[in-house]
């Protein structure tokens, strides 16, 4: 804002100054002797500078502007969460617009040490190892060496390059190239040339692009940082879901009766809430309660879980309780609190005599609501060893029925819209 006032400032001085030469000369012209033609003409050649002068400025204060959005702009991105590969991106088309160059190339030292091009403007990658860069290769092996900025206004007459074939065939003039270091280690080199002017590059360029690359690494490691820890969550995720897994196999396996009841309804709930709106975030958290909706009853005993006769009453509610255990078993972590809801919620019904809490209507969390009609579908088309698969013409009929009671009408509704022939199994 300042820096925004300043420049107003001084254009609007330059103009209010050229308005008083021109009313000066035009009350001057009116008069007719010798000594105001001299001052006129002296006013005149005044006017002249004045011009140059605000013309200097105008494009001093220009650069200015320039180099100040490149140095907050890659400052910017030091406390951005971007990757690696979009941070490289912002870093050399700043430096690309900070210095005014017509091309450039930014090279990150790999693990075996040796310096790779990772990005480059008016350049082809594949060219930058050809003789015709042998002079930049020169410059960018000297300044890794070094770890000191090397800058050159003319490298046609520059002594240390004269016998580089590239200087005369390809007329470089202008070349800065400074090094990305952090501390004191060298992570990289960033290069610009210019072949069509002499001199576009100053010598006070060297604090400016070294100013813009001690924020340019600083920036460069941070993404490497946020790239690994998207890489290691990425395997840790790909952990916990064969975690998560694993224990619904066990499950499987414990309880025959209900074998593949899992994936099947993991599948249909995730087609069910994708037609509900639900989000990919969403959908991540859905998929991982209906894998884990039944866990809970790892707590149950054989003897109970397993019985072929009916329950007593006191063992069907400790049945009742397997929410209850389930809950008790994933909410210590943190990864699945997205997903209790179907685990802790889906035996709760709209009218509010469900467990384990009683909840009614949508104090049921909505991702229970969902898989809560799909556990009943699968239950009902499905073999059990007391009885066989009920009719699905049945089994809808019964989903309508209990709209309001046991689930949530908006949630029937859409379900028995579905096509859900592909959800019945042999």
């Amino acid at each position: 804002m300042t820096e925004s006032l300043d420049t107003q400032t001084i254009q609007k001085q330059f103009a209010d100054m050229s308005k008083t030469l021109m009313r000066v000369m035009m009350h001057l012209s009116r008069t007719n002797d010798g000594q105001t033609s001299m001052i006129l003409r002296d006013l005149t050649q005044m006017t002249s500078s004045f011009n140059n002068l605000k013309q200097v400025m105008t494009g001093y204060l220009d650069s200015h502007k320039r180099q100040v959005k490149a140095l907050v702009g890659v400052g910017s991105v030091i406390n951005s969460s971007l990757g690696l590969e979009r941070v490289l991106e912002e870093v050399m088309d700043g430096l690309i617009d900070l210095m005014g160059a017509e091309r450039g190339f930014l090279m990150l030292k790999e693990s075996d040490g040796e310096l790779k091009v990772r990005i480059a403007r008016g350049i082809a990658r594949d060219d930058i190892d050809k003789e015709a860069f042998a002079i930049s290769n020169t410059i960018v092996q000297r300044v890794a060496k070094t770890g000191e900025a090397i800058l050159t206004t003319n490298a046609q007459d520059d002594p240390r390059f004269v016998e580089q074939v590239s200087v005369a065939a390809y007329h470089l003039l202008s070349i800065l190239c400074a090094p990305l270091k952090l501390k004191d280690d060298l992570i990289g080199v960033i290069y610009v040339d210019n072949r069509a002017h002499t001199g576009i590059f100053r010598h006070d360029d060297l604090e400016l692009i070294s100013a813009f690359a001690n924020q340019a690494a600083v920036a460069i490691d941070n993404a490497r940082l946020f790239d690994d820890l998207q890489e290691s969550n990425a395997e840790l995720e790909i952990a916990y879901q064969a975690t998560l897994e694993g224990w619904v196999r066990a499950l499987d396996l414990r309880d025959k009766e209900t074998e593949g009841h899992t994936k099947r309804v993991t599948a249909l709930t995730q087609r069910l809430a994708q037609t509900m709106g639900v989000d990919e975030d969403g959908l991540v958290h859905i998929t991982r309660g209906a894998l884990l909706h039944d866990i809970g009853k790892m707590a149950i005993p054989d003897g109970i879980l397993l019985k072929p006769s009916g329950l007593t009453e006191e063992e069907r509610l400790l049945i009742q309780k397997h929410p209850i255990y389930a809950y008790e078993m994933l909410s210590p972590i943190k990864f699945l609190h997205p997903a209790l809801d179907i685990p802790y919620c889906h035996h709760e019904k709209w009218d509010g005599s469900g467990y384990p809490r009683g909840l009614k209507g949508k104090e049921i969390p909505f991702a229970a609501r969902i898989f809560s009609i799909v556990d009943v579908w699968d239950a009902l088309v499905s073999d059990r060893p007391y009885r066989k698969a009920l009719d699905p013409t049945d089994v809808k009929k019964t989903l309508r029925e209990q709209s309001d009671i046991h689930f949530d009408p908006h949630v029937v509704n859409v379900f028995l819209k579905m096509d859900l022939t592909s959800s019945l199994h042999p």
